[in-house]
């Protein structure tokens, strides 16, 4: 009697195992591909889509992304120059009003050695279209390589 009853509970354990293998099979490459290549979206692929630049109101994914970072990237570093140049900040920062010129700019270059911009990796060049197309509250240079603070 025990025998039978151990023997049909080791057949119930192995049809479930091969039932939840069956229900999900192991991951490979193939049905990776297959997967991918299928004509429905996946939930992924409509999120994407969702939060695009293209969707969220930008004329195109290089106006929004440049060609060194993210929108959001672009905007962290406008955002940082700004509050360098904010009276919060500007105003008890001595080094730079020193690095100031007669016109009130100061180069790029030495903005984007500090740490916080540095992090980000961006060239000078993008940083400086980063502020021409975002940002009102300061003005780069004609040759882009001085930001200020914009006549308010």
């Amino acid at each position: 009697n025990g025998s039978a009853a151990g023997s049909s509970k080791s057949k119930r354990k192995r049809r479930r195992s091969e039932a939840a293998a069956a229900a999900a099979p192991p991951f490979s490459s193939s049905s990776a591909a297959a997967a991918s290549s299928s004509s429905a979206p996946s939930a992924a692929a409509a999120a994407n889509v969702a939060s695009s630049p293209a969707a969220l109101g930008a004329s195109s994914p290089a106006a929004a992304q440049g060609r060194y970072g993210s929108g959001a990237k672009r905007q962290t570093a406008v955002r940082q120059l700004e509050y360098y140049f904010s009276p919060a900040n500007f105003g008890r920062d001595a080094f730079l009003q020193q690095q100031m010129d007669g016109d009130g700019y100061v180069p790029l270059s030495l903005l984007n050695g500090f740490n916080r911009m540095r992090r980000l990796e961006m060239p000078i060049s993008e940083v400086a279209t980063a502020v021409v197309s975002l940002s009102s509250a300061l003005e780069v240079d004609e040759a882009r390589e001085r930001v200020r603070a914009a006549a308010r």
